[in-house]
């Protein structure tokens, strides 16, 4: 899994432990970390611990576009930070090209909605003939550039890591529940 060993999260772990935000399990010898379910967080929690407990499941993939470079690498290690694999496009041609490749591994398009040429709202459209079941994110500094679209959610720049977390969780959870 990208950049996360177990070793170097057994003190993240213990912390959490302590807090009552995880709890320990052990069965037939084996332990297991699972979110407390009283936990206020309990649903970005679980995402995670099911990430970092069940290496045999690929890592989700989302294709960043965004065409200012500092944000899209920022959003990026967040979400690798996160056990997501991440492509990064800083336009919307360039996107394409990426999605021709990995197409079927891509679970989720973050786009940014002003960029030079085709739009992100254009880019999800033609995306989105190609692969129906593909989920959306939308961002923009201009809140009022929000894409009224009811298959698609906006995060407003500039984000926080929790708003990022739980905006692209919610939208993947969407997809494999087929909604």
């Amino acid at each position: 899994m990208a950049g996360l060993q177990p070793r170097s999260l057994r003190p993240h772990i213990t912390h959490l432990r302590a807090g009552g935000i995880l709890e320990e399990k052990v069965a037939d010898g084996h332990a297991s970390v699972q979110a407390n379910h009283s936990s206020p967080v309990f649903a970005e929690l679980q995402s995670i611990v099911t990430k970092l407990t069940d290496a045999a499941t690929p890592p989700e993939t989302i294709l960043i576009v965004e065409d200012q470079p500092a944000t899209a690498q920022i959003t990026r290690i967040l979400l690798e930070s996160w056990g997501y694999q991440v492509l990064e496009a800083h336009c919307a041609p360039e996107a394409m090209e990426i999605f021709d490749t990995h197409r079927e591994s891509i679970g989720l398009l973050l786009s940014d909605v002003k960029m030079p040429g085709m739009s992100g709202p254009q880019l999800a459209d033609e995306l989105l003939r190609q692969r129906p079941d593909l989920r959306v994110v939308f961002m923009s500094g201009a809140h009022e550039e929000a894409p009224l679209r009811a298959d698609t959610a906006f995060l407003p720049k500039p984000f926080n890591p929790a708003s990022l977390s739980r905006i692209v969780r919610r939208q993947l959870d969407r997809r494999s529940a087929g909604t």
